[in-house]
């Protein structure tokens, strides 16, 4: 899932794929996860040497205007860094990856969203398209690209209530929003291109009717552990030669372009030594989603206490519900209201009693616990502790968020509650709290790690 600090949206059914996933009451969720049951993926890719991996520069909102395909890292060099723009003025949370599409390769910024499964961008020609900072992909440029047709096995057997194009008979896609926002296209296969190798028929959607909220992304790159999935077709076109792995790091938001940098790395990288991580668990009511247990939270050291009863964030392999769910499209972290409030109430508790702190006692945009700081504030630590000892402890930009109201910088805690029995929302880590840490997502082991300083 994708969200912007703006007010909720809610999704619609959709003619051709439906959709059914809440959003939260106070943010704006880009809904990008399509219901397809599954997708065929063919083989005939290009085969890496086993241990390959694929760099990918990755950026918070604004590019370098001076990145090109050919500056991404390749095998003999660590992953290229790029240099970030803050997004917090923008009013945008996403992380933008740059790849190529098509052959030959037409560079794309696409949404990294681990939350969810189906890779899409605009083509052209374009009914409707919102403004981008790359060039509109044409795929009659491309020489690879190839519809899928309505009545191939790819189509009609795998694909939960697909469109047919009258015209052209190809198999087409639809994602409908609440406020009137949307993307429709054919879904086809492509090639995508690293500096380090090529991906071929690769299942994307191609979105020729487009109305809304991504901003100037063309599309979304959607890493979750569905089928449709990059990693999970990945892995299939080169007989898991990326072994199902993945890992990233979210520059900071408020960090300058030239001393910070975030990336996305394919294949099994070296991990850092200081990587803790956690079993990875699955959803039987949405297994696409990277879930894992959490123990619990601290402040300055001491566990915060929930209400007896009122803590989800394990997962109930019998009912499915709990667990916290790792979303780099998400961007503020959401936990049940209780456990919310638990966490909150501890910081505020702590940060009374802080030097430098004073809460204002109102609520500043989208959050409810808001302070001013002293450049000499002693600021309490907080820290995630995931099941399997895996903790991390969180540097004060994860949870102190700046905004700026009435010509004033204040500092929010950067996490939000959500009411009890909410059936569609689920606990949730967002990219504020991801920012920083280099995190592996290790579909083959089952696991995921957290590092700190990786960026």
């Amino acid at each position: 899932m994708i969200l912007t600090h703006a007010a909720s949206r809610k999704p619609q059914e959709a003619r051709t794929i439906r959709i059914s996933v809440m959003a939260p009451p106070k943010f704006l969720f880009l809904l990008v996860v399509v219901v397809l049951a599954s997708v065929f993926v063919a083989s005939n890719a290009e085969q890496p040497p086993p241990g390959r991996t694929l760099h990918l520069p990755v950026f918070f909102r604004h590019p370098p205007d001076a990145m090109s395909l050919a500056s991404v890292a390749d095998d003999d060099r660590p992953p290229l860094r790029s240099p970030l723009q803050s997004g917090v003025a923008h009013d945008s949370g996403g992380y933008f990856a740059a790849l190529g599409v098509g052959t030959p390769p037409s560079r794309a910024l696409l949404i990294l969203d681990t939350g969810s499964d189906f890779t899409w961008l605009q083509c052209a020609p374009c009914r409707r398209c919102h403004p981008q900072l790359t060039p509109l992909y044409d795929p009659r440029r491309s020489s690879s690209y190839a519809p899928v047709p309505f009545a191939s096995p790819r189509c009609r057997d795998e694909l939960q209530f697909p469109g047919r194009d009258a015209r052209t008979g190809a198999c087409l896609y639809a994602l409908a929003y609440a406020d009137g926002s949307s993307s429709r296209g054919e879904v086809a296969a492509d090639a995508l291109a690293f500096s380090s190798g090529v991906v071929r028929n690769v299942t994307i959607g191609c979105g020729r009717d487009n109305e809304g909220l991504l901003g100037a992304a063309a599309g979304v790159l959607g890493v979750g552990r569905g089928v449709l999935s990059f990693p999970t077709q990945l892995a299939a076109a080169t007989n898991n030669a990326y072994a199902r792995v993945f890992s990233y790091c979210l520059g900071d938001r408020d960090a300058r372009a030239e001393t910070s940098s975030s990336y996305l790395v394919f294949g099994r990288a070296t991990e850092p030594p200081s990587a803790a991580f956690t079993p990875m668990r699955t959803s039987a009511r949405k297994p696409s989603q990277y879930v894992v247990d959490m123990v619990g939270f601290s402040v300055d050291g001491a566990p915060v206490v929930v209400v007896a009863g009122a803590d989800d964030l394990a997962l109930d392999p019998a009912t499915g519900r709990g667990g916290v769910v790792v979303d780099s499209g998400a961007t503020v972290s959401r936990f049940s209201l209780h456990t919310y409030a638990a966490l909150r109430d501890a910081f505020d508790a702590r940060a009374a009693a802080a030097a430098g702190m004073r809460n204002v006692r109102e609520n500043i945009s989208v959050y409810d616990a808001c302070y001013e700081l002293l450049p000499t504030a002693r600021v309490p630590a907080v820290a995630m502790h995931f099941a399997g000892g895996a903790d991390v402890v969180l540097r004060r930009r994860n949870y102190l968020v700046p905004v700026e109201s009435r010509g004033r910088t204040y500092y929010c805690f950067g996490f939000m509650g959500f009411a009890p029995n909410s059936a569609d929302e689920r606990n949730t880590l967002g990219n504020v709290q991801q920012q920083g840490f280099h995190i592996v997502f290790d579909e083959e082991r089952k696991r995921i790690g957290f590092a700190p300083n990786g960026c």
